[in-house]
């Protein structure tokens, strides 16, 4: 009998325990190391950001891409605190009360549109004008047999003519609440209710209008009216979802930042439709309404931004016709300092039922 057997089989039992307990050790380290790798992994993916945009509405090429510019830069110049991006474009076009509601069902992650409290109750504005304010000056689509309007014409004249606007656009209460009569319907109807003579007229903002005379399917029997020009404040501001607080801010970081070293005034100056919207403009009868939309805090940053692209303003008044955009001589960064958005822009808002 092996007196030592006994011996030797708890030194093996020891042994396996060992083993078995050294095994478990590297596994446990493996997952661990390879779950924090995944952390990494997942920090790593966080700082790109996927943007989901609305694609082109026909005849509004030329701003889409303005829009889509000036978004690019203000994300470029702010990645470094938030990380690489990339737009995802819808596969559709989509009119604006699409766009909307693809944003308020998240479909969407950013958008652009005049403003109205309504919007800017349901949804996140990033309250710095885009478009220098020229959605709110509005020369009429006419049909092109008409002869009734003139330069003499004032808003009571006015009230006379029937106009068409989209369904549930800013634009149609405003007319409305100014004595207007106004028919609603698509955007792509407004112009045939006009050459058909079902509505006297169709306002379109100085930045648009020439581009959508190019495209004959829309302007067929139309003309732009030579002698008057609606003039009302109406910014258009980029709108993201109640929820998307970072993007928000980033949005707004950026576009402050291209306020600053002037590349935003650079960017509108560049712009064709800026262009010919002042050449647009001279010489018209200035017809002004009010604009009962307008929240305090979007008429806080009509004050603060809009002096920053001051000829779109001051050509209305007859003070200036040389159509030079304010490009940083003039800009004093003080006032883009100054106008630096409260935190009350990016507060989360309450959402009213719309029932």
């Amino acid at each position: 009998m092996d007196m030592w057997r006994p011996g030797r089989a708890l030194l093996f039992s020891s042994l396996q325990t060992r083993i078995v307990f050294a095994l478990l050790a590297c596994a446990l380290f493996t997952f661990v190391s390879h779950a924090n790798a995944n952390q990494d992994d997942d920090s790593a993916s966080a700082a790109h950001t996927k943007i989901r945009l609305p694609n082109v509405h026909p005849g509004r090429d030329a701003i889409y891409a303005h829009a889509k510019q000036l978004l690019t830069e203000a994300l470029l110049v702010t990645q470094a605190d938030y990380g690489t991006f990339e737009f995802v474009v819808s596969s559709q076009e989509s009119p604006q009360r699409r766009q909307l509601r693809s944003l308020e069902h998240d479909l969407l992650d950013i958008t652009w549109s005049v403003t109205s409290s309504d919007r800017e109750a349901y949804f996140l504005p990033i309250r710095i004008p885009i478009m220098a304010g020229l959605f709110g000056k509005r020369v009429l689509l006419i049909n092109a047999e008409d002869t009734r309007f003139s330069k003499d014409m004032d808003l009571t004249d006015l009230k006379a003519f029937r106009a068409v606007l989209g369904y549930d656009w800013p634009d149609t209460t405003i007319f409305r609440k100014a004595g207007i009569p106004v028919l609603e319907t698509t955007y792509r109807a407004s112009f045939k209710m006009v050459s058909e003579g079902f509505a006297d007229m169709f306002p379109r903002s100085v930045m648009e209008v020439l581009e959508e005379m190019e495209h004959e399917d829309l302007s067929k029997g139309l003309v732009v009216e030579d002698n008057i020009v609606i003039s009302y404040p109406s910014p258009i501001f980029f709108f993201v979802g109640s929820n998307n607080q970072q993007l928000a801010t980033r949005i707004t970081e950026g576009l402050l930042q291209l306020l600053k070293n002037h590349r935003f005034q650079q960017l509108l100056k560049q712009h064709k439709g800026y262009q010919q919207s002042l050449a647009l403009m001279k010489g018209r009868t200035v017809i002004s309404i009010d604009n009962p939309l307008l929240s305090k805090e979007s008429k806080k940053a009509i004050e603060n931004f809009l002096p920053l692209f001051a000829p779109a303003e001051l050509l209305l008044n007859g003070s200036t016709t040389d159509g030079t955009v304010v490009d940083g001589t003039a800009a004093d960064s003080a006032v883009v300092e100054s106008s630096v958005v409260d935190s009350s822009t990016l507060e989360s808002p309450v959402k009213e039922d719309r029932s």
